[in-house]
């Protein structure tokens, strides 16, 4: 019974960590639904306000499920917010960041794959670093054209010191970004 009360608030905890609705962003519409294949898991997605109107989007998956993976994704998670804040128009320098901070506060074979952009709402620019995660998948607007946005490093949590590229896509109206997580 005890086990089923930790498992349960732990599971709380993590839903109270998830964004309670989607931001508004103007010239955009935005969806986000989650659902935990056990009590806690290692799935999470967030929305990072940022300076200018910017907006941070990520979806990340720890590799393990259960308890210990919601740990790891509850810092994973924080640690990410506070660099995406101070990393700007640069998430592949809030994955680092977040990468060095990892590899120093947690000894774990655990690792963290994810997909971090930042939105320009003004523009319809995204901008992103892919740490192993899923692709991104962007249809254009009138067109069966499915565009890909590939890894552009490996999973967090890894090895430190290790860097990640940022790629850039335009979103045009009526596109369609998908990221998602299994």
């Amino acid at each position: 019974v005890k086990l089923e009360q930790s498992l349960e608030i732990a599971s709380e905890i993590q839903e109270g960590l998830m964004p309670q609705a989607p931001p508004t962003i103007p010239g955009f519409e935005v969806y986000g639904w989650y659902r935990s294949a056990e009590h806690a898991s290692g799935d999470f997605y967030d929305f990072i306000p940022l300076d200018d109107g910017l907006i941070g989007i990520v979806v990340a998956d720890v590799s393990d499920k259960g308890t210990g993976a919601a740990l790891y994704m509850a810092l994973s998670r924080t640690l990410l917010r506070t660099y995406a804040m101070e990393s700007g128009l640069q998430p592949e320098r809030a994955l680092q960041r977040t990468n060095d901070r990892i590899r120093q506060d947690a000894e774990t074979d655990q690792f963290v794959t994810l997909i971090y952009g930042i939105l320009d709402s003004e523009t319809g620019r995204f901008v992103y670093a892919n740490a192993g995660h899923n692709p991104g998948y962007l249809l254009r607007a009138g067109s069966d054209t499915v565009d890909t946005l590939p890894h552009t490093g490996i999973p967090l949590g890894m090895f430190e010191g290790m860097e990640w590229q940022q790629a850039e896509v335009q979103l045009n109206p009526g596109d369609v970004l998908m990221l998602y997580s299994d």
